[in-house]
């Protein structure tokens, strides 16, 4: 007892030190407990570290599957198979025959390829919550992408449990099978019924999560396979939609102090390096942040999706997955694997783990340098939720987003007899929405999309959502049309007024109907109302801001 409080205590106490720092001034998580990690890994023994390991990523691998939602997946999943079997193809079996006639081995061969194809569900889970936005193409891509990588890692798991734990190939993949159907008939018959005997209590489906997470890690454990395999299917169990959004909301804290664990552990585990160990997490590192993301963007391209939706998915599977590191750990318990090579999985997914964290604060920024400095596009002929402009566009409205806020203001325009065009990357608008004669599928920070909405000769562009980045973008455009942005804090409101915004749309200030009343203006009552409209905004957000500071 003593031995597991002095780890936890080890554990939190530099995480929260390195967090607090990180936090301040990088604004990064993950960096923070790796780092907390190599300090921790020189008190704590390598045996209980890689213990608390495994039950990380065994939590937090249930949290993953419990999120699933198969009817969001559909729309993402053939460019994803698509550019998952590229990546099996390129990189797993071409790298595996490479590295076996050099000698590595079939084993060593083989752990080596996994670590270049599979990426990290959980790292798709904490940066930035990512598939909080899920609607958004490049999410459904990322997300339906990490699914696939991981079924393929537990049937991988299986196939190796000869050498890993002892078992036949057969009974492992009948073991797994039967799992798999008994967390099937959990999903479509009991858990709803549960959910409604539960009177929607978080606290019950709490304890029903981790009854049934402990009932399946038990099974994995009792027929001798891999923990994570439970787990997996445990989330999986829970995973119906919208059952689950109960049980993954009351289990957030839970998956944090699991992550925090993972991570933490994983920098433990580093050690410093010699050439060969060196050498083969280089290797890994220059695959999975370079190799891979350019193989995956390309399939996604000649699948059919614009350049930036494939280098925005791309850049999310850039590093290497938690189910490669419970594959090696078995691995280097029962000695099938050479220490260089598990040293170098372990230095490669520590490094990866902080490139992709960083790699994903500044995405937008790589995909437009991506998408104009390399040689590569989608073809033509092949172009999915291809933009289409039906009428001349000459004093125009240019409507960015095209939610419930944006398709109240398109309803009005229409009225209005005024042309408009909607610039939108979220496809379930041109999937639901046939009615729009003139649309532009892209993303509000590329300048094709603003070209192709001819911005200059526009008379107003109306922003509906949030992000500061999209309101910056309108701000810096050279046109003379009024602007008008949204923004979540009075402060960046009164800033963007003074960048040159017309009006700024302030959530606490201006609900949809009141935006209307200023769209009624600007088209029917000329430049002196809208002026006055935007005085008042400024006497408001005055009142507002100076309330705040006293």
């Amino acid at each position: 007892m003593i031995g597991v409080i002095y780890t936890f205590a080890t554990v939190f106490v530099l995480s929260a030190v390195l967090l607090f720092v990180f936090h301040k001034i990088f604004k990064l998580t993950i960096p923070a407990y790796i780092i907390a990690g190599l300090i921790g890994g020189m008190f704590l023994t390598e045996e209980g570290l890689l213990e608390l390991m495994q039950w990380g990523i065994a939590f937090v691998v249930f949290i993953f599957s419990a999120k699933l939602e198969p009817g969001k997946l559909k729309h993402g999943i053939g460019g994803s198979l698509l550019s998952t079997g590229a990546q099996i193809t390129g990189l797993g079996l071409g790298f595996f025959g490479a590295l076996y006639l050099s000698g590595f081995g079939t084993l060593n061969s083989i752990y080596i390829s996994a670590a270049l194809v599979f990426s990290s569900s959980l790292v798709g889970t904490e940066l930035s919550e990512k598939y909080a936005t899920v609607e958004l193409l490049y999410a459904r891509l990322a997300e339906a992408t990490d699914v696939i990588h991981d079924i393929l890692a537990i049937v991988l798991i299986l196939l190796l449990s000869p050498v890993l734990f002892n078992v036949g190939i057969g009974y492992a993949l009948a073991v797994g099978g039967g799992m798999f159907i008994l967390s099937l008939a959990f999903r479509r018959f009991l858990f709803p019924w549960l959910f409604e005997l539960s009177d929607h209590s978080e606290e019950l489906m709490l304890l029903s999560g981790i009854s049934l997470l402990g009932g399946m890690i038990a099974i994995s454990q009792f027929t001798g396979i891999s923990i994570v395999v439970g787990a997996f299917f445990a989330g999986l169990a829970f995973s119906r939609f919208p059952y689950n959004i109960e049980l993954v909301e009351s289990m957030e804290s839970l998956k944090d102090f699991f992550a925090a664990v993972f991570f933490f552990s994983l920098g433990a585990l580093v050690t410093f390096p010699g050439v060969a160990t060196l050498a083969i997490a280089l290797f890994i590192i220059v695959v999975a942040v370079f190799v891979k993301p350019l193989l995956t963007a390309l399939s996604l391209m000649h699948y059919g999706y614009s350049k930036r939706t494939a280098y925005r998915c791309a850049l999310t599977l850039d590093q290497v997955s938690e189910f490669v590191l419970i594959i090696a750990i078995q691995a280097y318990l029962v000695s099938a694997i050479a220490a260089p090579i598990f040293q170098g999985i372990i230095l490669a997914t520590t490094v990866t783990m902080i490139t992709t964290a960083i790699t994903d604060r500044y995405s937008g920024r790589i995909q437009n340098w991506l998408s104009k400095n390399l040689p590569f596009d989608t073809p033509e002929g092949l172009r999915r939720y291809n933009t289409r402009i039906t009428t001349e566009l000459n004093n125009h409205i240019i409507l960015v987003g095209y939610d419930v806020q944006g398709e109240k203001i398109g309803d009005y325009l229409r009225e209005c007899d005024r042309e408009f065009v909607v610039i939108d990357v979220n496809p379930k608008v041109f999937e639901e929405t046939e009615d729009l004669k003139n649309r532009v599928f892209g993303s509000a920070m590329d300048d094709e999309s603003w070209e192709t909405a001819n911005f200059k000769q526009a008379d107003m562009i109306i922003s509906t959502p949030p992000q500061r980045h999209i309101s910056e973008k309108i701000l810096a455009l050279e046109t003379d049309a009024r602007k008008v942005v949204r923004s979540n804090s009075f402060k960046e409101a009164n800033r963007m007024l003074k960048q040159g915004a017309d009006y700024v749309m302030v959530h606490d200030l201006l609900a949809a109907e009141q935006l209307m009343d200023y769209v009624e203006e600007a088209i029917h009552n000329g430049e002196k109302a809208v002026e006055n409209m935007r005085k008042t905004l400024v006497e408001r957000l005055k009142k507002e801001m100076d309330s705040l500071e006293e």
